[in-house]
């Protein structure tokens, strides 16, 4: 329901609009319910945004009046994405440092190439019964998800990780 909160103000005050979907967004709701004089709930909020004529007007004065404090709130939240992320990247640093040397992630993974190739193989060459379609297809998933998941372990999800590791890295992280 917030979500939906946050697009109607989005546009006319983009602070509180994106301070509302953060950690701070409980007490960025509560200003917004203030200056529209309304309950603290998504619903309320929604209600007079819709209903009321001057409801983005006060929102634009909101932010302006109260622009430090939301900017403040702004760069905390994303301090706490940043260690967040960060956080993250030394947990999956940590796990392929703990495992580097052992056996038995490398056979999983190895193992994880045979069915799917063996899973494709069977796919394209087989016929499979009809009653098993929605099995297969549910297998199918499973083994992909676990294999994407191994090869993005073992050899990192992506360039963007890896350009925001180095970004974090140089921002002091």
């Amino acid at each position: 329901m917030w979500e939906q909160v946050k697009s109607l103000i989005g546009d006319a005050a983009p602070l509180v609009g994106t301070l509302l979907g953060g950690p701070a967004g409980g007490a960025v709701g509560s200003m917004v319910a203030s200056a529209l004089g309304v309950q603290n709930t998504p619903e309320a909020i929604e209600h007079a945004l819709v209903t009321d004529t001057e409801a983005l007007y006060k929102l634009r004065k909101l932010e302006s009046e109260h622009e430090l404090e939301l900017k403040r709130l702004a760069i905390e939240d994303g301090k706490l994405k940043v260690a967040e992320q960060q956080a993250r990247l030394k947990d999956t640093q940590h796990a392929r440092e703990q495992h580097k040397d052992h056996w038995m992630p490398s056979l999983l993974a190895l193992l994880l190439c045979v069915m799917v190739t063996g899973m494709f193989a069977a796919l394209f060459f087989g016929e499979p019964a009809q009653e098993y379609a929605q099995v297969l297809i549910m297998i199918t998933g499973t083994v992909l998800g676990a294999f994407g998941t191994a090869i993005a372990f073992w050899l990192g999800s992506s360039k963007g990780s890896m350009d925001k590791g180095k970004q974090l890295k140089l921002q002091g992280g």
